[in-house]
């Protein structure tokens, strides 16, 4: 059964659950929305049931845990949302018409990914970042095609906080120097959707080097995050055309972000100090601050 059918797969499965899962089941069936927002505990005290009742009715349905489960069911109501947002691009379309549509796109995608994106697994992101760096630890990154773009970003960010990062674009030297990745290394890969198959390479050497691994990637991406510490998951379906990532690259960047931000609050004021420096010797070189 497709992923937007989530609920239908809830109704069928009612008659072969237990009492118990019957009322949680039936709350999620008429709270769908509330239900995306809330954790084990206030689930279960709302249907009156167990924590273990509730993560056994998550697993008949074939999920891993309610975490999985509670996923899949943000994207199954964005899924829904996207249904009426005009994305779909027309070949006669005016240029006007093409910027509204990928803008609305881009909103409900955006929208979609504060829920499917775990606030706890970004902040541990972070704060793997900041321990590497402090503890002089290799940060590897990799990612093909597009994302070397976000690669090239992220690099940014993270020099303006003085922290050091590895990137090779070229394939070959970026595999040799991953088995350079010593225990406690952070290796960093950036995919939409996991078809690379050197990314699959890359990760199997990172992880045999007992680095840690973290993954951004689009939701439903599970192969790629098999062997990660921490994966950070997107909400995207690509427009009709499908002649590039747009969406995907602007989530991500909304990621960087993030992690950039949670980094630098860390250490506001010796952040603050460096960027007015560095303003200032801009200034005096005659030079505009980016």
């Amino acid at each position: 059964m497709k992923n937007s059918d989530l609920l239908l797969r809830i109704e069928s499965s009612m008659p072969f659950l237990s009492k118990s899962e019957k009322k949680v089941g039936e709350y999620i069936l008429n709270n769908p929305k509330k239900v995306a927002d809330m954790s084990t505990q206030s689930l279960s005290t709302a249907c009156q049931v167990s924590e273990p009742t509730l993560i056994r009715f998550t697993r008949k349905l074939g999920f891993n845990g309610y975490r999985e489960f509670k996923l899949q069911l943000s994207a199954n109501l964005v899924s829904k949302q996207l249904e009426n947002t005009p994305v779909r691009v027309d070949i006669n379309d005016s240029a006007q018409e093409i910027y509204e549509k990928l803008t609305a796109f881009t909103i409900a995608s955006l929208k979609s990914t504060v829920n499917t994106i775990d606030g706890n697994d970004l902040e541990t992101a972070a704060n793997y970042i900041y321990l590497a760096s402090q503890k002089k630890h290799q940060i590897f990154l990799s990612g093909m095609g597009a994302s070397t773009v976000l690669i090239k970003e992220f690099q940014i960010k993270m020099m303006r906080l003085n922290i050091q990062t590895v990137f090779y674009e070229d394939i070959h030297l970026r595999l040799e120097a991953c088995t350079n990745l010593k225990k406690d290394d952070l290796f960093i890969c950036f995919t939409t959707l996991g078809s690379s198959k050197e990314n699959y390479e890359l990760i199997d050497i990172a992880h045999s080097r007992n680095a840690k691994i973290i993954i951004i990637t689009q939701y439903g991406n599970s192969k790629t995050s098999e062997k990660a510490d921490i994966t950070l998951y997107t909400s995207v379906i690509e427009n009709n055309l499908r002649l590039a990532s747009q969406t995907s690259i602007v989530l991500q960047s909304m990621i960087i972000d993030t992690i950039f931000l949670i980094i630098a609050l860390k250490d506001y004021k010796t952040i603050s100090k460096d960027v007015q420096e560095t303003k200032e010797l801009f200034h005096r070189l005659g030079h505009t601050v980016i």
